[in-house]
């Protein structure tokens, strides 16, 4: 009876918890399945959901954000934080790194020219965006000395146009492991020659 018992309240514990689980499973299958976009960050501002909750919707969620120059402009103007805006930045940067990049994902590739540059400053693109944008792109920046009286004479910041003058980073290349040479086998000494004892004489035998 006992036994019974026993087994009919783990049977219940065990529904239980099963039924507590599945919520789980079905919501971190559907957090795996969207795919974030501007549009979506850009509704969750206009909802006013706080900064800490859509930054945390944006860890959560697989990033396929447009990146561009002209996808930054949009999300400034729709009055998206800075701070999420860097990071939309970072985990489409994470996500190419991972290599499970959505293809949706957009931007990453532009190569940043002097007049995408003074469009993102005129269009009042916070500077360490510009900065950070200009730091995960290519360019074909003209730095010449016309190029940058253009840069100063549109109000690029100063420090924006030393970035602009940095060589771009080397491609990052796989770290080789040191090869081990292989150890010098030591010559073994040369054999001894078999020392040879001298024939023992015998006494002659004395003859009775």
């Amino acid at each position: 009876m006992h036994s019974g018992l026993f087994g009919r309240t783990y049977l219940t514990l065990a529904l239980a918890a099963i039924g507590c689980l599945m919520p789980l499973r079905v919501a971190l299958a559907q957090a795996e399945a969207e795919i974030l976009t501007n549009e979506a960050v850009m509704q969750m501002v206009t909802g006013k959901l706080s900064k800490d909750l859509i930054i945390g919707k944006i860890g959560a969620t697989r990033p396929g954000f447009d990146l561009s120059s002209e996808g930054i402009i949009t999300l400034c103007t729709n009055k998206v934080d800075q701070k999420i805006v860097q990071v939309m930045l970072d985990a489409g940067q994470s996500s190419v790194r991972r290599g499970n990049a959505a293809q949706s994902l957009s931007g990453l590739d532009e190569v940043l020219t002097n007049d995408v540059i003074v469009r993102m400053v005129s269009t009042k693109v916070p500077k360490q965006l510009i900065l950070s944008k200009i730091q995960v792109s290519r360019s074909a920046f003209d730095i010449s000395a016309t190029g940058l009286v253009g840069l100063n004479t549109n109000k690029v910041p100063e420090d924006v146009i030393k970035a602009m003058m940095l060589p771009p980073p080397p491609a990052a290349t796989k770290a080789v492991a040191p090869t081990r040479e292989a150890p010098v086998p030591i010559a073994a000494p040369p054999a001894k020659p078999p020392v040879t004892k001298p024939p023992v004489k015998k006494p002659p035998t004395a003859f009775a």
